[in-house]
């Protein structure tokens, strides 16, 4: 058993060099986290104790459609895009079990962020087969997981086609209250806290690279001329329909937007939902960007 090293803070003056402030303090070994040096061995002593949460997913490639602009053949974790949600609180332990159906077109991997481990010792699974690690979720945030590919080829592809997803570790000592601070009208600041308690959302973001027949386009990628951007696996995420116009504006026949081309409902299932939230609430936001362009997520107005 290797424990992860924490760091030690130390002040470098001029005349003492901080090698040999290391070198008093007895040196250091470098090791690598205690969750990969119990990779593989789900009956690790190390586990003793703590709360162990299955995570079963399976790789599959299936076609799904991109929105308003036909079919791509997709690559998924478990069937759907983003892949499930893992939630787990810091410390637990996560039993992961990936499963290949012998019919699958590809192998497939997983390259947990949570785990702190490198892609390449889980590597990859092949069609007909079933591999499982286990590790523990030592840091509080939220992570992406991902295909690493074949043997970590093609690992490009498989992301953008869709396997991906997300953990959220919650802190073991629970979320801290928000505090928010506004100017009153003599100019003082007035402080509010809210419990700890928000209503969550999670939104994933990637981008779509596909060839006229729904293929995943290399080139495409390399030159950054993507077909569509995704949120939560959703194209034309950002067009209201008429259930949104009667949420905001009262009415299903007065537009949000100056144009809605899809306004009805038969489209619904490929529009994300507006953030609705009551003044005054608190509100916790879980944001991955899953693709390879940049994210600049900002709530106009509020942060």
């Amino acid at each position: 058993f290797t424990a992860q090293l924490n760091a030690t803070a130390f002040d470098v003056k001029s005349d003492v060099s901080a090698l040999q402030k290391v070198r008093d303090m007895g040196g250091l070994e470098l090791v690598m986290p205690g969750a990969f040096a119990a990779m593989g061995d789900c009956d690790s002593a190390e586990f003793a104790g703590r709360t162990v949460v299955e995570f079963p997913l399976t790789g599959v490639s299936i076609t799904l459609p991109t929105g308003l602009a036909g079919d791509f053949n997709a690559m998924t974790f478990s069937e759907q895009i983003p892949g499930p949600t893992l939630r787990v609180t810091q410390g637990d332990v996560v039993k992961m079990t990936l499963v290949i159906p012998a019919d699958e077109v590809t192998g497939h991997g997983n390259d947990m962020h949570a785990s702190q481990m490198s892609a390449t010792y889980f590597d990859s699974v092949n069609p007909g087969e079933t591999s499982q690690y286990c590790y523990i979720a030592e840091s509080a945030g939220v992570f992406k997981y991902h295909c690493s590919g074949v043997h970590l080829a093609g690992m490009d592809q498989h992301v953008l086609s869709g396997m991906y997803g997300i953990a959220i570790v919650d802190p073991a000592n629970g979320y801290k209250k928000l505090m928010v601070e506004k100017t009153s009208g003599s100019g003082e600041l007035d402080r509010i806290f809210y419990d700890a308690d928000a209503l969550e959302f999670t939104l994933q973001y990637n981008q779509l690279y596909l060839t006229a027949d729904g293929n995943y386009d290399a080139g495409a990628m390399f030159g950054h001329q993507n077909t569509g951007t995704v949120v939560n696996g959703m194209q034309s995420g950002y067009v209201p329909n008429m259930a949104h116009n009667l949420l905001v504006m009262g009415d299903t026949e007065k537009n949000i937007f100056v144009a809605q081309p899809w306004n009805g409902l038969e489209h619904k299932q490929y529009q994300s939902q507006l953030l609705f939230v009551e003044n005054d609430q608190h509100v916790r936001l879980f944001i991955e960007n899953q693709g390879n362009e940049p994210v600049f997520f900002h709530i106009v107005g509020e942060i």
